[in-house]
């Protein structure tokens, strides 16, 4: 019982972790991906001309959206240097996405009146060594090239440069961190000269609703001219890499569960040995051989189950015990202590596959002991009599 309840409870700590991790990845990644992203078929841009806002708000399950214009530039400030991505949005954007809550020095404020102003990645702001200041503007040279220009050509004329007053860090995780730049929408039309096209659309949903709905009924709207993609498409492989890693794990804790069945049979083969002149009596009174099976392998299922359900309490106990006080702690993660999500569906399936493996393979091999126990044991009995 407690091999199993050991089992079980191990099960239910470990899908329960990257259940954790898995959640925390989104709410990672909510911060600068919308649910919905409209992105070009074919090339770089999508139109202003394509995009209806009546049309869009008139979907059920959409809340807002964002026209968004995504490149990549240099970044400069007092002599160093860093390659990251301008993302320019518009003023609505902070009333859907996270974005202002990851804030952990200044403000989200990217305009004042008509003057541009930006947020920064804290990788970014580490790697440019840009200390924002109380008593003066912290600014920031941002470099894009030219369509239509090489560098080895032009040289610093290939590039539009402007300088933009930094306002915010955000912390999200190393890799967002280190990669994005927020400014308005209007500031990256001029800096990347799109002043009619935008690289892509972000929608904003109610999260509650069934997401496939609703980029089925936006797709209806682009179509033939730009494609809609789901966070968990935009991040694919995390998700999918995420996702393989639980399953493995718990194949790899089936396997040992497996193993640890060989405990019950060793139990079970123990107190057929020591019951065989009560075998013996219940053949006697009547009892056939599939009766004496049937003790035996609800004894297996007896043990099977009530370490299931105690491991079941032992897991949840200590899941729960990490939400609430955070036993184990991440020093500079992204959260304070290792995160953890009870998924009800998940404890409920692992004790259905523990308690449905464990009786499997105990009935299996006690009737192969019982045929062999109960005819020596019988044969012992009479001799003993």
């Amino acid at each position: 019982m407690v091999v199993v309840a050991f089992i079980t409870a191990a099960m239910i700590v470990v899908m329960s972790a990257f259940n954790g991790i898995d959640e925390l990845v989104k709410a990672i990644f909510s911060n600068v991906d919308a649910p919905l992203t409209v992105v070009p078929l074919e090339g770089k841009v999508i139109p202003d001309s394509l995009i209806n806002e009546n049309a869009l708000l008139a979907i059920p399950g959409i809340v807002g959206y964002s026209k968004v214009i995504e490149e990549d530039v240099r970044l400069s400030h007092e002599n160093r240097y860093a390659i990251a991505t301008v993302k320019g949005v518009e003023s609505s954007y902070a009333n859907f996405s996270p974005i202002d809550t990851a804030i952990v020095d200044g403000q989200y404020l990217l305009q004042l009146d008509s003057l541009p102003l930006a947020v920064v990645g804290s990788g970014i702001q580490l790697e440019l060594d840009m200390p924002l200041r109380e008593y003066a503007p912290t600014i920031m040279e941002i470099a894009a090239p030219i369509r239509g220009r090489r560098i080895s050509e032009y040289k610093e004329e290939a590039f539009n440069q402007e300088n933009i007053v930094v306002t915010g860090v955000f912390a999200i995780n190393a890799e967002l961190d280190a990669k994005y730049v927020l400014v308005p929408l209007f500031f990256a039309r001029r800096l990347f000269g799109m002043t009619d096209v935008v690289t892509s659309v972000d929608v904003f949903t109610n999260e509650q609703l069934e997401q496939r709905e609703i980029a089925t009924a936006l797709q209806a709207q682009f179509a033939g001219t730009a494609k809609i993609v789901t966070r968990e498409e935009k991040n694919a492989l995390i998700y999918k890499t995420n996702a393989s890693e639980k399953w493995a794990t718990f194949l790899i804790l089936l396997f040992i569960f497996l193993i640890a069945c060989f405990n019950i049979i060793a139990s079970l083969t123990m107190l057929i040995i020591e019951k065989k002149r009560d075998i013996f009596t219940l053949n006697s009174i009547g009892v056939d051989t599939r009766g004496i099976q049937r003790i035996f392998i609800y004894e297996g299922i007896l043990i099977n189950l009530i370490g299931a359900f105690a491991g079941a309490v032992v897991g949840l106990i200590i899941c729960f015990a990490q939400q609430k006080y955070g036993l184990i702690a991440m020093t500079g993660g992204a959260v304070e202590s290792y995160p953890v999500s009870v998924q009800w569906p998940d404890v409920v399936g692992i004790f259905i596959t523990v308690i449905s493996v464990g009786t499997l393979f105990s009935s299996l091999l006690v009737r192969v002991l019982v045929r062999r126990f109960a005819g020596n044991a019988m044969m012992t009995a009479r001799g003993a009599s």
